[in-house]
């Protein structure tokens, strides 16, 4: 069973783990080897030595830990089996330390330059580097929702050499590559993700949003051939392109043109307006848009408002989504349908679901 094990590790390991491996092996055969000889020259003279004894003498003498418990009284026993094993010791505790050292800087080295395969799961994966100021603040988009501040975020990028310091700071792993690649993808490990963003290669180059196309077909295509789902969202340059990302059949889609000029006109109108939006769109503070499945169906609309209203949690629901249609106070008189999902203004998601066990009986009444 051992050498089994031994035997996957340096088939499967890797150069460092293989050396690391083949050293402790060393290290074991020439402690069973000291210590057995030891043991051997040794009993004679030693009353009650025991061969546990002379293995235990080996490792500490070894490892230059020399307690002095025991000793070597014999000529063969001093010159013959203990003075090799100082010798054998010394240049092998050299020889281990320093292989450490390497592979210890050689992981590091491969972290920083995302050479290194992602063995986390439930990770979200940022495919493309537009800017570290883009990134960052993701980031902190995503640490500030209680459920993904402790998750690993994965830049998969070849538009960077090595991970700014700034990330590696954060705990952000990176893998090089382009994310059109299948097995650059796998590396990242895709399949056991929690979600990916995909970035515009260049903002506000419109010509982006043909490698964004690209790299959401290929997740959706991996989603497909795996059955894991994998939750995508990205982000186009240009509206005009929407038709065409829609064919990639992503989770979500943002348009990054437009906004600005909307906001600035709003903010025209009534200045100061964009506080609200701004702190609509974070998740760092005050109230934010959720949407939630629901099992009112058949209710309408201004009765779950009012349900909602009484209830002591604050929470407010503003609107509905049924088929693609996203619906902003709705007719007061609309039925909830099946497959229809409610949207609520809330301080946390958690509150919907409190609230629905208890307006339940108001509601069947």
């Amino acid at each position: 069973m051992l050498f089994q094990i031994i035997r996957r590790i340096i088939n499967r390991g890797d150069e460092t783990t293989i050396r690391l491996t083949k050293v402790l092996l060393v290290a074991l055969g020439l402690n069973l080897f000291f210590g057995t000889g030891y043991y051997l020259a040794e009993r004679s003279y030693q009353e009650g030595l025991g061969y546990l004894d002379s293995l235990w003498w080996a490792m500490v003498t070894m490892t230059t830990v020399g307690y002095g418990d025991y000793f070597p009284q014999s000529f063969v026993g001093r010159f013959v089996i203990a003075y090799p094993c100082f010798l054998v010791g010394i240049g092998l505790l050299g020889y281990l330390l320093a292989t450490i050292t390497e592979a210890v800087l050689e992981r590091v080295s491969k972290k920083r330059k995302g050479a290194m395969k992602i063995k986390d799961s439930n990770h979200i994966i940022i495919c493309n580097f537009p800017s570290l100021d883009k990134v960052l603040q993701i980031l902190d988009e995503l640490q500030g929702n209680p459920s993904y501040a402790n998750k690993k975020v994965v830049i998969v990028t070849e538009s960077i050499d090595e991970l700014p310091a700034a990330l590696l700071k954060r705990g952000v792993l990176f893998v090089k590559g382009l994310p059109t690649s299948e097995e650059v993808l796998y590396q990242a490990n895709v399949t056991e993700s929690d979600g990916v963003f995909i970035l515009p290669a260049h903002p506000g180059d419109a010509s982006s949003d043909a490698l964004t196309y690209a790299i959401g077909s290929i997740v959706e295509m991996i989603e497909t051939e795996t059955g894991k789902p994998i939750k995508t969202v990205v982000e186009l340059v240009s509206s005009r392109n929407l038709k065409m990302m829609q064919r990639a059949q992503t989770d979500g889609i943002i348009l990054s043109d437009g906004i600005n000029e909307r906001m600035i006109v709003q903010e025209f109108f009534y200045p100061g307006i964009r506080k609200t939006f701004e702190q609509l769109i974070t998740c760092r503070e005050g109230s934010q848009f959720y949407t939630h499945a629901t099992r009112f169906v058949g209710k309408r609309f201004m009765d779950l408002q009012m349900a909602f209203i009484q209830h002591p949690v604050n929470l407010q629901l503003i609107g509905l989504i049924k088929g693609d249609q996203h619906v902003l106070n709705p007719n007061k008189r609309t039925i909830v349908e099946k497959g229809d999902r409610l949207i609520i203004l809330a301080d946390k998601p958690e509150d919907f679901l409190s609230i629905e066990n208890d307006i339940e009986p108001q509601l069947s009444a």
